[in-house]
């Protein structure tokens, strides 16, 4: 006899490894602690649909016993989420840190801005918050507005130097 750890369902069915409600392995009904109460399922659970589990069909002359899930598992009714399994989901991997305003993870990468084009917001690995909407530096998780005003004086002098140049020239 053996028993499933999660809804503490028994099967008699020696050969049986997985749960056929939830799918949990199982263990035997030998091992589980004496004069233990069996835990009743959560009131809150759908129930299977009619016919689930489905049976399994005897192959002719297959001596192994499938470790998974039986074909239409789980039914459609049957919560994904259930039970929450810590850790998941599991964390966001980004290449930018978290925003410092509201700690969201994977900020967005801006590409264009009015005060620095293409070039700026690239060269100062500006992002912005999905949550939020902070406007910061990917790297470093602060502020880029002293970095902004330094890349506007160093452009406009830049662009300035161009243009007495080409206006010295004629």
């Amino acid at each position: 006899m053996k028993r499933c750890p999660s809804c503490h369902r028994t099967y008699t069915d020696d050969r049986m490894t997985n749960c056929g409600h939830d799918g949990a392995p199982l263990m035997s009904a030998a091992y589980s602690p004496q004069g233990a109460q069996a835990i009743p399922p959560p009131q809150n659970y759908p129930p299977p649909p009619p016919g689930y589990p489905p049976q399994q069909q005897q192959q002719q002359g297959a001596s192994w016993q499938q470790n998974y899930p039986p074909v239409g598992y789980p039914p459609q009714n049957y919560p994904q989420n259930y039970p929450p399994q810590p850790g998941w989901p599991p964390p966001v991997m980004s290449e930018y840190v978290a925003c410092p305003q509201c700690t969201q993870p994977d900020p967005e990468k801006i590409k264009f801005t009015w005060w620095g084009g293409v070039i700026g917001p690239r060269m100062l690995k500006h992002v912005k918050c999905r949550s939020c909407a902070t406007t910061y530096n990917g790297k470093t998780g602060q502020s880029n507005t002293t970095n902004i005003v330094i890349y506007s004086v160093v452009a406009f002098i830049i662009f300035l130097g161009i243009g007495i140049f080409i206006f010295s020239l004629r």
